[in-house]
């Protein structure tokens, strides 16, 4: 059974908020969707696709307008943004915001498949959800990319160039609405969610750029997402599958085989061509989750344990000072005297 795409809990913090700020009760929309919801961390877990699909429309009936994914776009809160988000918003230039969204975000939201083209003019951003055709998602569509747009703006201070704007769903009843906020003509029913503006803007810089918080943001997203800097490939596809799988009682390589749909005997096969094996990878990414939260969250060391998948505290403490010759306690002590120097 292939993994079921999912997006993040934020989303369910950006509906949340679009109620609220129009007087509704969120609660009673998301229990219709099935959403059992607490405030978490960067680590809660991700939810189905269908859910937030179903919690878009529920909003939009809740508030009786047919502009939800636009108009929370519009008014999106800055303070309830992810750490991907706020790496993007330090970035130095609009080119490099949208680098570093393509390079993360496909681990954060694996219902969400992202596409850059620059070297045309005009160039074009593509956010496509992967859903089933029954599955309603046309306010999700014009919220992904209504708030790239929106994102842009905010830490450019410049207008985008747009010069056209693709949907993939056919109902046009929004139309008038995102041909303002876009400042372009919008095509329904096309191939793909896509994004045209001007290659220029790519050199705007972001006036809330932030060197050193970048550099600090997009290693905390390094430790946790990624293998290592360099690798690009199969590795990279794997550990993806590993950090979505999360604890350690989902680990084994017939389970990631399956959501990769190939068999364990070519996981085995691609890994060593690429320098590794399973089990090397395996450990390598329960200790780059280990250092994330442990650098970048607030969760206690029995709190980290558990989502590693340990029993124990005392194992995951050995098992973290064998991989790296040092406590879990002395590494965040480290890391937190780092920050504060």
């Amino acid at each position: 059974m292939i993994l079921e795409p999912t997006l993040s809990p934020r989303f369910i913090v950006y509906i949340r908020n679009y109620l609220l700020d129009n007087g509704v009760d969120p609660q009673p929309v998301l229990d219709k969707c099935g959403i059992n919801f607490q405030e978490g961390e960067e680590n809660t877990p991700q939810v189905p696709l269908q859910q937030i699909a179903d919690l878009f429309e529920a909003a939009a009936v809740a508030t009786d307008n047919s502009c939800v994914g636009l108009h929370t776009a519009q008014n999106y809160h800055y303070e309830s943004a992810p750490i991907l988000i706020l790496a993007m918003l330090a970035a130095p230039s609009v080119e490099e915001g949208i680098r570093c969204l393509l390079r993360y975000d496909k681990y954060a939201e694996t219902a969400i498949e992202t596409r850059f083209v620059s070297d045309t003019d005009p160039v074009h951003f593509d956010a496509g959800l992967i859903g089933d055709a029954g599955q309603n998602l046309d306010q999700l569509n014009e919220y992904l990319l209504a708030f790239f747009v929106q994102i842009l703006k905010t830490a450019s201070r410049k207008d985008v160039p747009v010069t056209g704007v693709w949907f993939r769903h056919v109902n046009q009843q929004n139309k008038g609405e995102l041909e303002k906020h876009f400042g372009a003509s919008v095509d329904f029913g096309m191939s793909d969610n896509r994004l045209f503006f001007r290659k220029e803007y790519l050199q705007e810089p972001f006036i809330t750029s932030n060197n050193l918080l970048f550099n600090i943001l997009t290693g905390a997203l390094e430790t946790f997402f990624a293998v290592s800097p360099d690798s690009q490939g199969f590795t990279d596809l794997v550990s993806r599958e590993l950090m979505r799988l999360g604890t350690e009682g989902g680990l084994t390589m017939g389970n990631v085989a399956t959501n990769l749909a190939i068999s364990p005997r070519t996981l085995r096969r691609r890994l060593l061509d690429e320098g590794v094996t399973f089990q090397e990878l395996k450990k390598l990414t329960r200790e780059r989750r280990a250092r994330y939260y442990l650098s970048s969250t607030s969760l206690s060391l029995s709190e980290i344990a558990f989502q590693l998948g340990f029993s124990e505290l005392s194992a995951f403490s050995r098992a973290f000072r064998t991989q790296t010759g040092d406590t879990p306690q002395n590494y965040r002590k480290r890391i937190q005297e780092s920050f504060r120097g």
